[in-house]
């Protein structure tokens, strides 16, 4: 009939990841509350720690998905993937690094080291969750 509309819509189902066992190594308090606050709204299992020391520790005790790190912590953060890498530590999602932007080769740098993804500080949460999703599912 004429004037006469019809909304239809589909929706299309995603397979979310499952939550995962992330660990945080961010020694800026901010930073590590915001993160921490967005990715366990995500549904995560997250261990926030301040120092590669701590970080390097949980992912050698194993049961960790994906590691998120810092590169200005008490340990450049490039030398702890490095050395995980070179040991076969890696946890199955990767490592995921996090330079300053204003460092013009920082995420040359992250990648060079290793790491499977890069996320330039400052960042908007959503970004971080959004990549972590990413790589989370890549490995189901």
């Amino acid at each position: 009939m004429k004037g006469e509309f019809r909304l239809t819509s589909r929706l299309t189902v995603v397979d979310a990841p499952a939550p995962a066992t992330l660990v945080l190594a961010e020694d800026e308090p901010m930073i590590g509350r915001i993160l921490e606050f967005k990715l366990k709204m995500e549904g995560h299992h997250l261990v926030w720690v301040r120092s590669a020391g701590e970080a390097e520790a949980l992912v050698r005790s194993g049961g960790v998905d994906l590691l998120l790190c810092d590169v200005t912590l008490e340990e450049d953060g490039r030398e702890l993937c490095r050395r995980l890498i070179k040991e076969g530590l890696v946890p199955p999602s990767g490592i995921v690094l996090m330079p300053e932007q204003r460092d013009p080769e920082g995420r040359d740098k992250a990648l060079a080291a290793g790491a499977r993804e890069v996320i330039a500080k400052p960042f908007k949460p959503t970004v971080v969750a959004a990549t972590i999703r990413r790589l989370l599912s890549r490995e189901s």
